[in-house]
């Protein structure tokens, strides 16, 4: 079960991991290409985006407590759960407390608002600060491998 766990866990956090670089280096680009015109393009996404994302996050989490529960008592393997386990709360946190709430407010904005130095600050700030939650979501994928790694050798 804990190997089973394990590998799901990190086929998810592959997933993640490469849907997040995609929608950062191909989506998100588009999306503040000409704020607040371009906001537009986020409400389009939205709603398959979170049907997307939610639920994938949603089976990590289930697949990750579940691997830190059933690999709890291998050392080697609890320190890159451990630290994967820091890695995405690194991303979980920012994402619920300023992500959303920021994509959701540029979602709402009539495309006919002032591009403001402000807004124009905000979108700029939030589309360089995504790029550390795929940098973590890299590392918790990585730790995740090396886990494994640890896993075969004991």
């Amino acid at each position: 079960m804990n190997t089973i766990a394990l590998w799901t866990a990190t086929i998810l956090a592959t997933l993640i991991f490469i849907a997040g670089s995609y929608e950062r280096l191909f989506r998100m680009p588009k999306w503040f290409e000409n704020p607040p015109r371009s906001f537009g393009l986020i409400t389009q996404q939205t709603k398959s985006s979170s049907k997307f994302w939610i639920p994938l996050q949603i089976l990590f989490l289930l697949s990750f407590i579940t691997t830190l529960i059933t690999n709890w008592t291998l050392p080697a393997v609890r320190f890159y759960l451990l630290f994967t386990l820091v890695s995405f709360l690194l991303v979980v946190i920012p994402t619920a407390t300023y992500f959303v709430r920021e994509i959701l407010a540029f979602a709402k904005m009539p495309a006919d608002t002032p591009a403001t130095p402000d807004l124009l600050k905000r979108s700029k700030t939030w589309l360089i600060w995504t790029t550390s939650r795929n940098l973590l979501q890299l590392i918790s994928l990585l730790t995740l491998i090396m886990a494994l790694k640890a896993l075969y050798k004991s």
